[in-house]
């Protein structure tokens, strides 16, 4: 029993792991050869680590069903208000890292509470809050914030690295290993038993947004020390900020099948990054980028909701063989009784 269930995870692993494996060398081929070498594969893997830890904090919220819009705005004005309040206190690095944090921990809290108070479906009060959270740095700050050079250092490396496998160890941590995340997997699987057996809908959708701003601190750090020069957005244009995140949490629902959802947030993410980069080194239009990709991603949700018909359409056909040749025995048994009965 033990040794299958290890080539069950061996051989799901390997499955999921070839999904970026594929992917890579396919690109590899369509561009004859040009993504062949270990700089452009590092290049993606670093720039993976930033919506990977998006990602992670999006699939908290999704896995009781609740859509957060609002991932972008809070991340953008954390950023712009953590960097402006660090410089007027003059409290330099660690001013930056705490300021910002605290921000995105507010802006999630404040986002949690509207949510358990107001009875607002999710996807309507997150877009609402993000033109709220689009406004709020533009009202304080209208030029943005510039992060100064010495302190953009986190999305290098090794930096980027080390925040990657801590985020890495929370997640797996917060979701396999807490209560918490027992309790999120109860509420995703069924609503309605979680609340039967006493499970608090408001608290722990309340402590949802709340682990999901500790990523989106991260992230918002991350963000500032990518772009180093932030300026202010109107019209949902935050969005944008975790869009290649939000498109890695369908691959990773995809892909969870085959591994801990922790690495397929990873490799989902990971292979939408692919993909982007793959279609940039092409030459493709973006137009033409995001059609294809939205496309890849609808055969890949129509074959995640579809996947038990073909196992059902198969189990029916072996029980109706099994049905038919159940019937033929015994039509081939009376009637050779029958012929008995009349030789008799």
């Amino acid at each position: 029993m033990k040794n299958e269930k290890l080539r069950a995870l061996i051989f799901n692993t390997i499955k999921a792991v070839l999904f970026p494996l594929v992917t890579y060398f396919i690109f590899v081929i369509l561009t004859k050869g040009r993504m062949l070498n270990m700089r452009t594969v590092m290049t993606i893997i670093k720039q993976s680590f930033y919506p990977t830890i998006i990602c992670w904090g999006l699939i908290l919220c999704m896995s009781v069903g609740m859509m957060n819009f609002a991932a972008g705005g809070v991340i953008l004005a954390s950023t712009i208000i953590g960097g402006n309040l660090m410089k007027l206190t003059g409290t330099g690095f660690a001013g930056y890292v705490i300021l910002t944090m605290l921000t995105a921990l507010i802006l999630s809290a404040v986002t949690g509470l509207m949510y358990n108070k107001m009875r607002i479906p999710s996807i309507v009060l997150t877009i609402g809050l993000v033109l709220i959270f689009e406004a709020l740095p533009r009202a304080l700050w209208s030029g943005g914030v510039t992060i100064p050079g010495r302190m953009t250092f986190l999305a290098q490396s090794p930096y980027c690295y080390f925040i990657m496998a801590v985020m890495f160890v929370l997640f797996y941590i917060i979701y396999n290993k807490t209560a918490f995340g027992h309790n999120l997997r109860a509420i995703g699987s069924n609503q309605s038993i979680a609340v039967s057996v006493g499970l608090d809908l408001d608290k722990i959708k309340f402590t949802c947004y709340m682990v999901a701003g500790l990523f989106l601190g991260v992230a918002a750090l991350l963000y500032g020390s990518i772009q180093g020069e932030i300026r202010n957005v109107t019209s949902l244009g935050s969005m944008l900020i975790m869009m290649d995140a939000f498109m890695g949490v369908f691959l990773a629902f995809f892909l969870a099948k085959f591994c801990n959802l922790t690495v397929a947030v990873f490799i989902g993410t990971l292979t939408m990054k692919l993909i982007n980069i793959g279609f940039v080194a092409m030459g493709l239009q973006g137009t033409v980028r995001d059609i294809t990709t939205g496309l890849l991603l609808m055969v890949l949700l129509a074959i995640s909701a579809n996947e038990g018909m073909f196992e059902r359409m198969r189990a029916n056909r072996m029980f109706a063989r099994a049905a038919n040749a159940k019937y033929m025995s015994k039509t081939g048994t009376s009637g050779g009784n029958t012929a008995e009965n009349a030789g008799e």
